[in-house]
């Protein structure tokens, strides 16, 4: 009964392995890192922390690369831009998005009230023209998010890249359609997006004195409108340039170039070495790359797995052994859900109510933690996430694929 409570269809049709690796991967980078925070002092931090990508990075250029996919097909499609495309566009994204992060976001002010009711103390929640924030996704609009629910910084970003991209590349056709192909104008969305957005992060970088840090631009939503940017860029790739992205022998070169870059970019920004660059004298310069230079470098490393990542369409030989890629599959099922669930409700609303007395029972905090995280994601993706989901094919058109395209 258990088995059948949990489990998920992982059935391999219409999924593409190496693209669920990636997804897996990403979330499960940003669950351990969250994960250390029930260790509390008695973490010292492991070596591979510090070589690992950026999780949430990660999820930026896969989900460029999945929704920028899905708007160029669906403008090639078309052969035009107008309002139809762009609602129907907005409407399959957030009835992806939305349902599952207004309820968890609704869960936790509930909560709050209904502990601080209990305890007859006043509510821990932030004020109300703060919270009200969080339902237009503008925490973080222009400033770094607040301490409620601060996970929410990355999904800011990604909500409002999936307004603006579509209303660029509005923009651009209706200015240029006359002039232009398709693919230029699809071209000049992306780089106009990407360029903007590093031209405002340098200039401000520049006025902005160095002595105050990196400036919080990783979470920002206006500082960050190219995160997912390098990932359409991999779309563009795939839909115009079909041979060279069908290469074998390029997909595995751009795969070992941006395993290497993502690595180096990776421990660049590690805390193991920003002792050393404050010892040499480099601490300065170190903080102006990481207001500017870092994001489009972690962006286009990124990028270069997605070639070799997108061909790997089933799992074998070892993969598809011992349950591998039905766990994998399983995880990236419900990835949303745990990105949703992991920090705020289960780790900060639960495990960390349990003191950490020792190592010992830190880590059966930790355990306790990626049990309720890996069960209660589960749960939600099932019987809530997947369903309302299902909703979006009656209230709107499905998005051509890439053979209705070639038909």
């Amino acid at each position: 009964m258990l088995t059948k409570l949990f489990s998920l269809n992982t059935a391999a049709s219409k999924r593409v392995f190496g693209l669920d690796v990636m997804r897996a991967l990403a979330i499960l980078i940003v669950v351990d890192a969250h994960a250390t925070i029930a260790l509390k002092e008695y973490y010292n931090g492991l070596f591979i922390h510090h070589l690992l990508p950026d999780g949430v990075e990660l999820f930026f250029v896969l989900s460029g690369f999945l929704i920028g996919g899905i708007l160029i097909r669906s403008y090639e499609k078309k052969k035009r831009f107008d309002r139809e495309l762009l609602l129907n566009f907005w409407t399959r994204r957030w009835f992806r998005t939305l349902p599952n992060y207004y309820l968890v976001l609704g869960g936790l002010i509930l909560t709050a009230l209904l502990r601080a009711w209990r305890s007859g103390l006043h509510h821990t929640l932030p004020p109300a023209g703060t919270l009200i924030k969080y339902f237009f996704f503008v925490q973080n609009f222009a400033q770094f998010v607040p301490d409620f629910f601060p996970e929410t910084w990355s999904l800011a970003i990604e909500e409002w890249s999936y307004i603006t991209l579509p209303l660029v590349l509005w923009i651009m056709h209706s200015l240029f359609s006359a002039q232009w192909s398709r693919q230029r104008i699809v071209l000049a969305t992306i780089l106009l997006i990407i360029i903007g957005t590093n031209l405002y992060r340098f200039i401000t970088a520049i006025q902005i004195p160095i002595e105050e840090g990196e400036l919080g631009y990783r979470g920002i939503v206006v500082t960050r409108l190219d995160a997912i940017s390098y990932g359409v860029l991999a779309a563009y790739a795939k839909h115009y340039f079909p041979a060279q992205w069908m290469n074998e022998a390029l997909r595995r070169r751009l795969l070992v170039i941006g395993l290497i870059m993502t690595v180096l970019a990776a421990f660049s920004a590690s805390i193991l070495i920003i002792g050393y660059y404050v010892h040499l004298g480099v601490f300065p310069a170190y903080t102006f790359f990481k207001r500017t230079f870092y994001f489009p470098l972690i962006g286009f490393s990124m990028a270069l797995l997605v070639p070799y990542m997108d061909g790997w369409r089933t799992a074998t030989g070892l993969w598809a052994r011992f349950g591998i890629a039905r766990a994998i599959t399983h995880i990236s099922l419900i990835s949303y859900s745990m990105y949703l669930l992991n920090l705020t409700p289960i780790m900060l609303n639960v495990v960390e109510r349990i003191p950490t007395t020792s190592l010992a029972t830190g880590w059966l905090k930790v355990g306790l933690f990626w049990g309720l995280v890996l069960i209660l994601s589960t749960l939600l993706y099932k019987f809530f996430e997947k369903p309302v989901t299902e909703l979006r094919d009656r209230l709107s058109a499905k998005e051509p694929t890439i053979s209705e395209l070639m038909k």
